[in-house]
């Protein structure tokens, strides 16, 4: 009871930390766009499973049986600090709504926390996310529009998520629940474990499409130790979106980025840790609009812009994916796929209009 205490108090001193700050003269500023700058493969072959070894961080394993679960997690500053995502392997950031609003969506393919949360409603810019890492999707509810390619419950249907056993709505569900840490709307808790043991038991199998890792440091980029990304929705003149905007700093004894936004250091609420990441990804695609709703242009089928940051410093790559059931393959500035450094990855899912500026 103390030592969990304790992580509480530890979370909240981090959450009141001051976020990073540099003046635009001192940074760097990528040039926004969409399309990719280096030349993509029309195909790339998929990586080997490894036994003993994650697919999706390159660390070792931890032996259970592999379920990916993609969770929808609240990204609005009454929402932090989050809980059970230091138990996540990639986390991505997604467009939800306008003037640069967006969600996280954690993947959790190797560790599977009793509670994970908070949870929110699901879009459609996010069942392509999930669909690339053939993972069981886990919300809290969504727009009912009927069949358009914004209403996420058709894109499930359409892609058989629902018939395969894949979707979980936490609304009225067994696997989710309300904590007392956080204010409703921003305290649904899902129950991550039972979700993973429930899969194992209804026999659902899933396809492990690993990252391709090297255990060299990454050479010849550009230094990077400090990133910002600032959010403004689909228009240059809009105000950068607080909650949105990330900043990451290079931390050379733990190899990985830091990440910190409006609410503080991004630090798991049990834990009162900060969540490294080795890899952050910033993943350039058109967005499209209907009925108010968002989604990402072709479903986030074809390639784009990567802008890749590991050990310090950035390149210039690409991302590609076939069709809407293949893995996402990030490529790098020679147009092989680019390899992960072993650990968490952090992916921002955007269009061409978020500054991404380092130093």
């Amino acid at each position: 009871m103390l030592k969990r205490f304790m992580a509480m108090f530890m979370a909240l001193v981090l959450v009141c930390a001051c976020v990073p700050a540099m003046a635009d003269d001192e940074l760097t500023t990528i040039k926004g766009t969409t399309k990719a700058t280096v030349k993509v493969k029309s195909k790339y072959a998929d990586n080997e499973v490894i036994s003993g070894i994650s697919s999706t961080t390159g660390l070792p394993a931890s032996g259970e049986a592999y379920t990916p679960i993609l969770m929808v997690v609240d990204n609005s500053e009454k929402a932090h600090p989050h809980w059970g995502l230091s138990q996540a392997d990639i986390l991505f950031q997604i467009p939800n709504a306008g003037a640069g609003a967006t969600k996280l969506l954690a993947l959790f393919a190797d560790q599977y926390p009793e509670a994970a949360g908070g949870v929110r409603s699901a879009r459609a810019s996010m069942i392509p996310v999930a669909m690339a890492w053939n993972a069981a999707f886990v919300h809290a509810g969504g727009p009912k529009l009927g069949k358009i390619k914004v209403d996420p419950d058709y894109l499930m249907s359409k892609w058989k998520m629902k018939s395969t056993g894949r979707n979980f709505d936490l609304l009225g569900s067994k696997f989710g629940n309300r904590v007392d840490t956080h204010s409703q709307p921003h305290n649904l808790s899902c129950h991550i474990k039972e979700i993973h043991d429930s899969l194992v038991a209804d026999g659902v199998t899933f396809e492990e499409r690993p990252f391709l890792f090297t255990d060299k440091p990454l050479t010849g980029g550009t230094e990077a130790t400090y990133i910002r990304l600032l959010h403004r929705g689909d228009k240059k003149d809009n105000n950068v979106n607080p909650a949105s905007t990330s900043y990451f700093t290079y931390d050379e004894k733990k190899e990985a980025y830091i990440r910190s936004n409006s609410s503080g250091d991004y630090i798991d609420r049990d834990t009162g840790e900060v969540i490294p990441f080795a890899n952050v990804i910033v993943l350039r695609t058109a967005f499209t609009w209907m009925n108010g709703y968002i989604c990402l242009k072709n479903h986030l089928v074809g390639s784009g812009c990567a802008e890749i940051f590991q050990n310090g410093q950035y390149v210039r790559g690409a991302w590609f994916r076939k069709d809407e059931k293949s893995r996402i393959v990030f490529v790098g500035p020679d147009g092989k796929e680019m390899p992960m450094q072993r650990g968490k990855t952090f992916i921002v899912v955007t269009n061409d209009v978020t500054e991404v500026a380092y130093k």
